[in-house]
């Protein structure tokens, strides 16, 4: 039987040039290869880093007004902001589209407001299941809610993503507040761009200076006005009036239109403090407000806490009430 000739010779089998690399060209062919592979890998990893940390920020957010609050923090940044009650929506009526829904897919971080608007009962939890990967910070968590009790109502510390349909949850209708909210919006965002730290945080600085100054000029355009009750259609205002030592008579019933009664009687007490103006908000039905502002002999006036332009629209409403006197 014949022997089978075929020898390593300390090459490759089945080459027959092999042995003549011998062990030390084997060696130096594994060392090329991990090399090569070891370069590829770590300039990919590189590549989406650097990625990561380069493209947009994509942020949501529940209403309009935090629109300003997210591009005042990144300045120059590019950022995508993603706002889930469009201006002229309700937040407490407000319900999402699917392709809405399925834009917060590429979203880095959703802030939610966390004060018991009725968007974010409904949807904050739904969201959470389905994108359980997206960051979610409650912009409530270092602010007073307002809870309605008796005439006078009572501010108590929040819960985390407060659900309590009693309590007013408009609590950026406060420049005190909006600090606060800029604040942690400029955190959440460094924590995803640790290396625009600085950036964030000078130019949240600016923008609450801005905040301080028009606190300043609204307290003092308010501080002599004759009358310091405000007749409003919908309860939006509670904060602005802490603020500035303001009462706010109230037209809606939890929600819904007056009764008769309760309407006669907010005629009454009206006309006893001279009232003659009704601010309602252009993003529900006027028809009632007409209707009282007749009966008053008075005005209806639209203010909003929605409107995007957010400082802008704070010093509006102020001028607006300080008309009264």
């Amino acid at each position: 039987m014949r022997k089978n000739s075929f020898k390593y010779k300390n090459g490759l089998p089945g080459n027959k040039n092999s042995s003549d690399y011998g062990f030390p060209g084997l060696l130096l062919f594994l060392l090329l290869f991990w090399c090569i592979f070891f370069s590829c890998t770590s300039g990919c990893t590189e590549q989406n880093e650097k990625a990561s940390t380069t493209h947009p920020l994509v942020v949501a957010c529940t209403i309009p007004p935090q629109e300003e609050f997210i591009r005042e923090v990144a300045g120059d940044y590019p950022v995508s902001i993603l706002v889930m009650v469009p201006p002229g929506s309700s937040p407490h009526t407000f319900e999402p589209t699917p392709s809405q829904i399925a834009g917060l897919e590429s979203a880095d971080l959703y802030i939610a407001l966390g004060s018991g608007i009725e968007f974010e009962n409904r949807w904050i939890s739904r969201i959470k299941q389905i994108y359980p990967g997206i960051k979610m910070i409650n912009l409530s968590e270092n602010i007073e809610l307002y809870h309605p009790s008796g005439s006078h109502g009572e501010f108590t510390e929040p819960s985390q993503y407060n659900t309590n349909e009693r309590s007013d949850p408009h609590m950026w209708m406060s420049l005190r507040n909006a600090a606060w909210i800029v604040n942690t919006t400029a955190e959440a965002m460094a924590l995803l761009r640790p290396d625009m730290k600085d950036s964030f945080f000078k130019n949240k600085d600016n923008y609450n200076q801005k905040l301080a100054d028009a606190d300043q000029d609204i307290r003092e355009s308010l501080k002599n006005i004759k009358t310091r009750t405000i007749l409003v259609y919908h309860p939006a205002y509670s904060y602005f009036c802490r603020d500035y030592d303001l009462e706010q008579m109230v037209v809606e019933e939890n929600g819904r239109e007056p009764s008769s009664r309760k309407l006669a009687d907010l005629i009454t007490r009206a006309k006893s403090k001279g009232i003659n103006i009704v601010f309602t908000e252009p993003e529900g039905s006027t028809r009632q407000a007409e209707t009282l502002a007749r009966e008053i002999d008075g005005t209806m006036i639209l203010i909003s806490p929605l409107d995007r332009n957010y400082l802008e629209n704070m010093k509006q409403i102020a001028e607006k009430i300080s008309g009264l006197s």
